[in-house]
């Protein structure tokens, strides 16, 4: 049908909607003849209609005849009657002009001739007509059908093409998928055991220079290079222990140890060191840890690593002012905050929750001005996270910020402890360390306390100089026994027999090793990296619940 809108075939558009209408009909499709037959007679006056439109106003009285709407009918049954009554006239004007033939013969034939030529025209032009519009039917419908083939073709033809694409995809990202696994994990792998092996020379040049900044004797000038040496090395020890950390998150090897410890003992024994500091930048120190609780369930070290983690962010970005550390118990709720608050930079609003991504300080100016990785925020939440709990962050630029640290509160009740005193005979230290930077290190530490200090390299040489000199205290490298708990506990056997006190250097702070580590016979262990004076009142500890042997 939209085809007859255009040329030559929009003469035909009633006629074909006529046939369509008789057609419908004929299905007793009553309402598609009613649209059809209206369309029909569109903007049509029924009045002027020609005889070609017989049909169509025949077939549209019946179509409003059988809808029972008598109106219309009668309508078109007007000009039906119309039509016939003119080809009556018709009829008899040509029997008339016959009879008038008779009289004259021979225009009569002529006339006759010319109205029979005239309808023969009119029969074969109707004929044409029909022709023409079966042989456009067709090919409508033969082109729509082939249309629809060849669309149905191409959507397969695509949905496979596509599906082939997507598995090849998938497969290359697979491939890809495994070999960014091995890259990132030999990457970890990479960095973890650099890592190792860089703790090792650097805890000896943070030893001996500790050692060395301890003579009063020194020069101004040589101790504020040595000074200077000891702050690059203790920022470099905490990128080492920073990359560790982050390798072990993305391998998922970090864990969170579960164990009694003093929780404002911990904090308290922070203090210090984070005073001193905002003491040297000008700045004051609060520590508010009156509401602290004391025995606690958790990881001590994970949470000593948070917290110094935030006094370290707090002092690097505050130039005037001070820090506060404060402890807010929530029994009721079952957690506790630790928030630290500083009077710093500040940090904008927009910047609030990159600053807690790997690698991501809140701005570019602010790592050219300040310095460091990115990493403290970043492993601090995380192992936050880890342990039950979250870091969040409050701040308003130019006034400072307020970080908080909320972690599950399981309060336990203290149980009063006793070292029970060992007798020797000798007041001699051991020390089991094949490392020659790490033995000088260790002499120019301990020599001024202990009198009679020897070294040995391995665990056999260890066994024979107990077994015959009866040594007082035997001091065990991690690094000489590759981390070995086994060995340790060995060792730590043979001193019991030897009546020896053990001290391990130790590279982890995770207590179920300690426990295992302490009912294997070690007395005290320290975890690296450490301090010289928390080395020196392990000594002294030990040496102090010495007694003398009965005579």
């Amino acid at each position: 049908m939209a085809l007859t809108g255009q040329g030559e075939a929009a003469v035909w558009r009633p006629v074909l909607l006529a046939i369509a209408a008789e057609a419908a009909l004929r299905r007793r499709h009553l309402s598609s003849a009613e649209q059809l037959i209206g369309k029909s007679f569109a903007g049509v006056d029924l009045r002027k209609t020609t005889i070609n439109s017989r049909a169509a106003h025949d077939t549209a009285y019946r179509t409003y005849k059988a809808l029972s709407r008598p109106a219309e009918a009668l309508v078109h049954l007007i000009a039906l009657k119309r039509l016939d009554d003119e080809a009556t006239k018709l009829a008899t004007n040509t029997s008339t002009a016959l009879m008038g033939a008779r009289f004259d013969f021979a225009n009569q034939e002529l006339r006759i001739a010319r109205l029979r030529a005239e309808e023969l025209r009119r029969s074969v032009v109707v004929e044409q007509e029909k022709t023409r519009f079966e042989r456009l039917i067709f090919l409508i419908v033969a082109g729509a059908t082939a249309a629809i083939i060849a669309l149905l073709g191409w959507l397969l033809f695509t949905i496979r093409r596509s599906r082939d694409t997507i598995r090849t995809a998938n497969e290359g990202l697979a491939v890809t998928n495994a070999a960014l696994g091995k890259a990132l994990a030999a990457k970890t792998e990479f960095l973890a055991t650099t890592s190792h092996e860089i703790r090792t020379p650097l805890n000896g040049i943070l030893g001996m220079t500790q050692v060395m900044l301890a003579d009063r004797a020194l020069a101004p000038d040589v101790r504020e290079r040595l000074g200077i040496v000891h702050t690059a090395g203790a920022t470099m020890r905490t990128l080492v222990d920073d990359i560790l950390d982050v390798a072990k998150m993305e391998t998922g090897k970090l864990t969170i140890d579960h164990a009694p410890f003093d929780l404002c003992t911990t904090l308290r024994a922070a203090t210090p060191m984070w005073a001193a500091q905002c003491d040297a930048k000008g700045l004051t120190f609060a520590a508010h840890l009156d509401d602290c609780p004391n025995l606690v369930n958790g990881d001590a070290a994970r949470l000593r690593q948070i917290v110094f983690n935030l006094l370290a962010n707090a002092v690097k970005f505050t130039a005037e002012g001070g820090i506060t550390l404060a402890v807010r118990p929530d029994r009721a709720a079952g957690m506790v905050e630790i928030a630290v608050t500083d009077t710093g930079i500040g940090i904008e609003p927009a910047q609030q929750t990159a600053i807690f991504e790997a690698f991501r300080q809140a701005d570019a100016s602010t790592t050219r001005r300040f310095g460091g990785t990115g990493l403290g925020l970043s492993i601090s939440r995380n192992l936050a996270e880890a342990m039950g709990g979250s870091v969040r962050v409050e701040s308003v630029p130019g006034q400072g910020a307020t970080f908080t640290l909320t972690l599950p509160l399981i309060e336990l009740v203290t149980t009063p402890t006793r070292v029970e005193p060992v007798s020797v005979a000798a007041c001699e230290l051991l020390v089991l360390d094949r490392n020659p930077i790490s033995r000088a290190m260790m002499r120019s530490l301990l020599s001024e306390q202990v009198p009679h200090i020897a070294f040995v390299g391995s665990e056999e040489e260890a066994v024979a100089r107990m077994q015959a000199d009866r040594a007082a205290l035997l001091l065990i490298d991690d690094a000489t026994i590759a981390g070995d708990a086994h060995a340790a506990a060995r060792i730590a056997g043979a001193a019991r027999r030897a009546g020896t006190r053990t001290i391990l250097l130790w590279p982890r702070d995770r207590h179920d090793e300690h426990d295992a580590l302490h009912a294997a016979g070690i007395d005290q262990v320290i975890v690296r990296p450490f301090r010289g004076e928390t080395l020196m009142q392990a000594i002294g500890s030990l040496r102090a619940a010495l007694v003398p042997e009965a005579a």
